[in-house]
């Protein structure tokens, strides 16, 4: 018969033997010491507080649901919740090592939608260690990283439009590495995917000219027939 937890200190030593996680460690990711960990395991000790358990729960992924509903007593039931919460767990991930290689100033190199405004676009684009994401131009947006690739989603302080950034995780160490993006173009608002260049330095637009390549190769454009062949199709309700 599957033993039965009475109180959540009880739960919390279960939890933390499932997922295997040391006293050690969760110490340092709550910011206390060892000692005071292991005390909230004690039943005689009343030092386990709703606000040590809303911690525990968003440093590890735990839904607050198994502290605060009493029906949730026993081991099956909260191996139950925590195996439904992993299959149910978001494609992104908290992956602060590639946060933390983004973090500074970087320069995004790409062709332009106009070839009158310039050969090649040099954007400075800012990383911070929160995953927020700033240019020059103050568009603002987020990095989501995932298991194998990342994306940045940003909105223009103008338009208020969506550009979307995604590139491989594994480049970025190398500190030069290929994106894709799509956006709306500047003045006419259409729809435009580009490959282009992260790097960590500034490089001279002759050089950059040379790994970009043809523009025909690397800039997509809206064809507008799309839309309009797509308009017959449309059902407004």
């Amino acid at each position: 018969m599957d033993k039965k937890l009475y109180n959540n200190s009880e739960k919390l030593k279960y939890i933390t033997d499932l997922l295997n996680l040391k006293t050690k460690n969760i110490a340092e990711k709550l910011g206390v010491q060892d000692s005071f960990v292991s005390k909230l395991y004690l039943d005689s000790s009343n030092k386990l507080k709703p606000l040590h358990l809303y911690a525990f729960s968003s440093a590890y992924n735990i839904p607050m649901k198994v502290f605060n509903d009493k029906s949730i007593d026993s081991k099956e039931k909260i191996r139950v919740i925590l195996e439904q919460e992993k299959n149910n767990k978001s494609i992104f991930i908290n992956e602060n090592k590639i946060i933390e290689q983004l973090v500074g100033d970087w320069y995004l190199y790409s062709y332009p939608s106009n070839s009158k405004q310039a050969k090649v676009w040099e954007t400075k684009t800012t990383f911070y260690s929160d995953g927020t994401v700033v240019d020059e131009h103050n568009n603002r947006g987020v990095v989501h990283v995932g298991r194998n690739q990342s994306i940045i989603l940003k909105e223009s302080d103008g338009s208020k439009n969506i550009t979307s950034i995604t590139f491989d995780n594994y480049q970025v160490r190398y500190k030069i590495f290929p994106f894709s993006r799509v956006s709306k173009s500047n003045g006419i608002n259409k729809e435009l995917f580009n490959f282009g260049v992260f790097s960590k330095h500034k490089i001279e637009l002759n050089e950059i000219v040379e790994i970009l390549g043809e523009k025909s190769m690397v800039q997509l454009k809206m064809d507008y027939g799309l839309l309009e062949r797509l308009s017959s199709y449309l059902d407004i309700t």
